[in-house]
């Protein structure tokens, strides 16, 4: 009898993957047949301003969805920016395809040739066992190579006159090697900061606002010494939440459901992008979130310097 049931369910597993397989086949591998771009790479070289504000654009994933008639929208509502910040899962997929469909819309649009800072997302990962990030990520953007471990350009850190910036690259914080080497990594790019402001990126949050989604090996590593920096922008969940200085951004992705957060100081389920004022000398920073719809601020906050 036993060895029935076991035919029987392996048989229901067969199928099922089969099925699966054959559903999904298209979405995982198979990419759209369409002229590609073949345009250059993206810099995150910054010049800063000569006046006495850094004005820097923050976008949530994006998966391709945006389009230059949108960058060029973004550039016309905040056209005193100068640099990008973007948390990862521009890309829809790793594969070259997307990669050159975000440039054909990024080097058409008025942003074209804004540094961009970004970090990788899942979705800039390969669906490989093991998994692995995208080849066309180190082709498409030249980060510093700062990092503690891995990828060039995939976790690192950069300074603007009025801030520090690390990125970290949260896909392979699974592994206690990486994700310890990552921790003292960031405490010390953090103590070295001086006296700038302290933005930290990454896409997988430390705290989540959509349902379903948890992720309690950041929440318990990181929290405490992500505490200590300024403003912390973070993407994956597909809604917007400011916690203290914590905030999950989603630009284009579509919307998730979001669970109940009591202590959230705000909530919402409308793409949004945020603007990062910073003064000079280094005194205030002020960051707003809009909607992407039609440009109206939905959230602020403001920190001193201490």
């Amino acid at each position: 009898m036993r060895k029935w049931v076991l035919i029987i369910v392996f048989s229901i597993l067969l199928v099922g993957g089969a099925i699966l397989c054959a559903i999904r086949w298209r979405a995982w591998f198979v990419t759209p047949a369409e002229p590609l771009w073949t345009g250059d790479t993206i810099e995150y070289t910054f010049t800063p301003r000569t006046d006495s504000v850094e004005t820097l654009l923050v976008l949530g994933d994006i998966h391709n969805r945006l389009t230059r008639a949108d960058y060029d929208t973004l550039a016309a509502r905040v056209p005193e920016a100068n640099l990008v910040l973007q948390t990862g899962d521009w890309m829809e997929r790793g594969q070259d395809y997307y990669r050159q469909l975000l440039l054909r819309e990024w080097t058409a649009s008025a942003l074209a040739g804004m540094p961009v800072i970004t970090c990788p997302g899942n979705h800039e990962y390969l669906k490989t066992v093991p998994r692995r990030i995208s080849p066309v990520w180190e082709e498409t953007f030249s980060h510093p190579n700062n990092g503690p471990v891995g990828v060039p350009g995939a976790s690192y850190w950069l300074d603007i006159p009025q801030a520090r910036i690390i990125v970290i690259d949260t896909n392979p914080l699974v592994h206690i090697i990486y994700l310890t080497r990552t921790l003292t990594w960031l405490r010390q790019a953090m103590n070295t900061a001086g006296d700038r402001f302290v933005i930290v990126m990454m896409h997988h949050p430390v705290l989540s606002p959509a349902k379903g989604r948890w992720n309690p090996g950041i929440y318990a590593a990181f929290r405490y010494a992500l505490s200590q920096a300024d403003l912390v922008i973070a993407g994956h969940d597909h809604s917007y939440m400011r916690h203290n200085g914590f905030v999950v951004l989603n630009t284009a992705g579509k919307p998730k459901q979001q669970r109940e957060l009591e202590h959230a100081a705000a909530t919402d389920t409308v793409p949004v992008y945020g603007v990062i004022k910073l003064q000079s000398p280094i005194s205030n920073l002020q960051f707003t979130v809009h909607r992407l719809s039609d440009g109206v601020v939905i959230d602020s906050l403001y920190v001193n310097h201490d």
